[in-house]
C-alpha cells in the first residue's frame, strides 16, 4: 500500500461531491466552499453593529445608564461558525452586549443580553464577552448589571455551548461578595440561565418576563421561580428600581460602612406612643430617615420584611417581623428571606437593624424536611457576620426567635427591649398552660396567671438581668437610640481591622 498522498485540492472538488479529508467525510456546499471577499470598512461594521439600535436591549441600557455615558466592550465579536450547521445569519454579532457606564453618578458594568440577535443564545463567544466584563469590573471595583432575555444555549456548539454556562457561572461566582450583582430578568431565563440568574445578589424581573427551570406546561406551577425575585414591575419600574438599588449599595466590599452624604432627618426625633399593628413596614417607615426606603422582596414570606434605608444618615439593612401576619413565625420562606439579606448585607459591610415580634416558628408539616437546613442558614448567617448588628425587640421574642434573630448570642452588638415587650422560652399563655394551670383557682384566673407570667418570667426585666438584653427602651426613643447605636459603630470594621493587625502582624 502506498501510503503517500499527494495533498489534496479542494478548490477541484465541486458541490455535492464526497471529499475524503484527515479521514473524515463532508459534503461541499455554499457554506464550505471557499468565499473570497473583501474585509468590511470601520464604517461598515458600525453601521451593521448598530442597525438594531431600536432593540430591547440598546433601550434597557438607555434607562439604566446616565445619559451617552454607556460604552461598549468587544463591540464587533461575531458569532463563530458551527461544523455542523450555518445559516445566512452565522456571522452576525454576537447577542449580548457588554460595556461599562454611569448610573447616578458611580461606575457600573453591564451585561445585556440581545434577543434580537440570533435569540440571545449563549455560545463560546457569547461567555467570552461576559467573563471579560467581569474581569474589569473587579479589578475596577464596580457592580455589575447582567441583564437576562436569551432563549439559551447554542444547541450546535454541543460540549462548547454547554461550557460557556460554566464560564458564566465561575465568572459569577468568583465575583460574589466581592462586587454587588444585580440580575435583571427582562425577558426569557430558563434552564441554566435561571440557575445563574439566581447567583446574583439581587433579582429583579419585567411582569412579562419568564424566569423558570422545568416549564410550568410539565410542572404546572406558574412564577415558581418569583420566590427569588426582589422587584417585579414594568420595565420603567424595573430600571428606576435597579438605578435605587445601585445608588444605595457601594461599589464593592472595601468600601466599608457608608454613610449618607447628608441627614436631612432630625437624629433624635421622637416617636411618641405609636402602635404598629404588628406592621413591619410601618416600623420601618418611622425609623428611616424621611421615611424612605427600599424593600426586597416583598411578595415572598410577608411574615418577614427586609429593607435598605438609612437610619440616622448611616445606610443599613433592616430586617423586620410582623407580628399581624401569623403572629411573625419564622417559617422555611422567612427563614431563606432573611439569611440571604443578612448574608448580603455583611459581605458589603450593610449594618443590620433587625426589629423583631414574634411568636416562634411556624409549624409546617409539607415544609418540615427543609425547616432544620434553613433555620440552620438564618443562625449562620447572623453569626458568621461581622458588620454592625443591632437588635430591638419591639413586642415579642418567643422561643427560636429571640436567639435566631439578632441576638446577643448570635453576635449582635447591642440589644433594645422595648417596655412592653415579651422575651422567653414559652408565651405567657403558652407557659401558664405547661406549668402554673395547676394554680388557677377561684380566687386566681388564668388571666391573672398570663398577666403575672408577663410581668416576671418573661419579662424584658428579667431578660436585662441575664445580660441579654442591653437596655430597656420606649417606642418613643426607639428612633434616637438606633441613631447613635449606628453611628457609634460606624467605625466598627476599620477598629476591628487595626485591632486584628496588631495582634497578628503581617
Amino acid at each position: 500500500m502506498d501510503y503517500f498522498q499527494p495533498p489534496i485540492n479542494l478548490f477541484n472538488f465541486k458541490e455535492g461531491e464526497i471529499c475524503i479529508f484527515a479521514n473524515r467525510d463532508f459534503v461541499l456546499n455554499k457554506y464550505t466552499k471557499p468565499n473570497f471577499c473583501s474585509l468590511p470598512t470601520a464604517a461598515e461594521l458600525r453601521d451593521a453593529l448598530y442597525a438594531s439600535k431600536g432593540s430591547d436591549a440598546r433601550s434597557q441600557i438607555a434607562m439604566l445608564f446616565d445619559k451617552d455615558t454607556f460604552v461598549e466592550i468587544g463591540a464587533y465579536t461575531k458569532r463563530g461558525f458551527s461544523d455542523f450547521i450555518a445559516t445566512e445569519r452565522s456571522s452576525e454579532f454576537e447577542g449580548v452586549i457588554c460595556g461599562y457606564g454611569a448610573i447616578d453618578g458611580k461606575l457600573v458594568f453591564a451585561f445585556v443580553e440581545d434577543a434580537s440577535r440570533m435569540g440571545g443564545a449563549i455560545d463560546e463567544r457569547h461567555a467570552k464577552k461576559i467573563t471579560d466584563l467581569y474581569r474589569m469590573a473587579i479589578n475596577n471595583g464596580a457592580p455589575v448589571i447582567g441583564v437576562f432575555n436569551s432563549n439559551g444555549t447554542d444547541i450546535f456548539e454541543g460540549t462548547a455551548g454547554l461550557a460557556a454556562y460554566g464560564r458564566i457561572i465561575t465568572a459569577v461566582t468568583r465575583a460574589s461578595g466581592v462586587i454587588p450583582q444585580i440580575a435583571y430578568v427582562a425577558g426569557n431565563c430558563i434552564g441554566t440561565c435561571a440557575a445563574i440568574a439566581s447567583m446574583f445578589d439581587i433579582v429583579v424581573k419585567k411582569d412579562s418576563a419568564s424566569l423558570y427551570v422545568s416549564s410550568p406546561a410539565l410542572t404546572g406551577e406558574k412564577d415558581a421561580q418569583d420566590a427569588i425575585v426582589a422587584y417585579c414591575g414594568t420595565e420603567e419600574q424595573c430600571a428606576g428600581y435597579i438605578i435605587g438599588l445601585i445608588s444605595f449599595l457601594p461599589s464593592n466590599s472595601s468600601v466599608g460602612i457608608q454613610g449618607a452624604e447628608i441627614c436631612t432627618d432630625n437624629l433624635n426625633r421622637k416617636l411618641g406612643n405609636l402602635d404598629f399593628g404588628g406592621d413591619a413596614l410601618s416600623v420601618i417607615s418611622v425609623v428611616a430617615d424621611n421615611s424612605m426606603f427600599i424593600e426586597l422582596t416583598h411578595d415572598y414570606a410577608s411574615a418577614a420584611s427586609t429593607a435598605f434605608t438609612t437610619i440616622g444618615g448611616v445606610k443599613c439593612g433592616v430586617v423586620a417581623t410582623s407580628y399581624s401576619k401569623n403572629e411573625g413565625r419564622i417559617d422555611v420562606e422567612a427563614a431563606r428571606k432573611i439569611s440571604k439579606f443578612v448574608t448580603l448585607c455583611d459581605s458589603f459591610s450593610i449594618p443590620v437593624v433587625t426589629l423583631v415580634d414574634s411568636l416562634g416558628l411556624a409549624i409546617n408539616k409539607k415544609n418540615e424536611c427543609l425547616f432544620a437546613p434553613e433555620l440552620a442558614k438564618l443562625a449562620m448567617a447572623y453569626a458568621s457576620s461581622v458588620c454592625p448588628k443591632i437588635t430591638v425587640i419591639l413586642g415579642h421574642a418567643i422561643g427560636a426567635s429571640f436567639v435566631l434573630l439578632g441576638s446577643k448570642s448570635l453576635g449582635a452588638d447591642l440589644v433594645y427591649a422595648t417596655e412592653e415587650s415579651e422575651i422567653g422560652a414559652l408565651s405567657a399563655a403558652s407557659g401558664v398552660a405547661f406549668a402554673w394551670d395547676k394554680y388557677i383557682s377561684e380566687e386566681k384566673t388564668r388571666e391573672e396567671l398570663i398577666n403575672e407570667w408577663k410581668m416576671t418570667v418573661s419579662s424584658p426585666a428579667n431578660a436585662a438581668s441575664s445580660g441579654e438584653i442591653d437596655d430597656i427602651i420606649s417606642i418613643n426613643e426607639m428612633r434616637a437610640r438606633i441613631c447613635s447605636a449606628l453611628l457609634m459603630l460606624s467605625a466598627k470594621g476599620d477598629a476591628s481591622a487595626v485591632a486584628y493587625r496588631k495582634v497578628l502582624p503581617l
